[in-house]
């Protein structure tokens, strides 16, 4: 293994230490940064569909237990089945995923943007690495005290959005964007009660929001 020195720090935290227009441009940088990768992939990689049926199995046999606690979440359970049934024969253009993709994975010195934890393997619709990383900046941009900024989380979305080149379609991406937030949000519930109450603190608006946002566009 070949490594080397980066001056530099993961993109959640070098966000915290920018003004909103520079935050801006940094999430339009890491859309343009994702697009580049998906375009250095398998040239002739043909239409992908979002497998709607294998996703919602996983969550139902993995973490259905535990998502059946409260009607809340299981209400967005529903919803994600619901629409996900409804877009289950659309079909979205394929990419060889980075697969872990999310401000963590992704180093920044205010030039340079670097990539790390790339998986290089599965083949599948650009919304699935799309979707973990609107999560994660979703996440950042909440305050200690749990409020969300939303006037600056939905710009630095659009930004990062526009920097991939992703289109006017969002129902794609809300969709995997609950999927990941609900699995998130089983796996802490079953690490126990205390990860569960922190799972409602921070997981829990993400997929009340989410799920209003499937919603509204279905």
């Amino acid at each position: 293994m070949v490594t080397r020195h980066f001056c530099g720090d993961n993109l959640a935290q070098h966000l915290r230490s920018l003004g909103e227009p520079d935050a801006r441009e940094a999430c339009r940088a890491a859309g343009v940064w994702l697009r580049k990768l998906h375009q250095s992939g398998d040239p002739d990689v043909q239409m992908q569909m979002l497998g709607v049926a294998d996703k919602l199995d996983y969550l139902a046999v993995t973490y259905g237990a535990v998502l059946r606690r409260d009607r809340e979440t299981w209400t967005a359970y529903r919803c994600l089945e619901q629409t996900g049934l409804r877009m289950d024969a659309r079909e979205f253009a394929g990419v060889r995923q980075h697969g872990d993709f999310k401000p963590q994975n992704m180093l920044c010195d205010g030039t340079r943007y670097i990539g790390l934890d790339i998986h290089w393997q599965s083949i599948g619709p650009a919304v699935y690495d799309l979707a973990p990383f609107l999560n994660h900046l979703w996440l950042v941009c909440r305050t200690f005290g749990g409020l969300l900024t939303n006037r600056h989380y939905l710009q630095r979305e659009s930004m990062f959005l526009a920097g991939y080149g992703y289109g006017n379609d969002p129902q794609a991406v809300y969709w995997a964007q609950l999927y990941f937030a609900l699995c998130y949000l089983g796996a802490y519930r079953q690490k126990g009660r205390l990860a569960a109450n922190y799972a409602r603190w921070r997981i829990g608006p993400l997929v009340r929001e989410l799920a209003r946002r499937l919603e509204e566009v279905s």
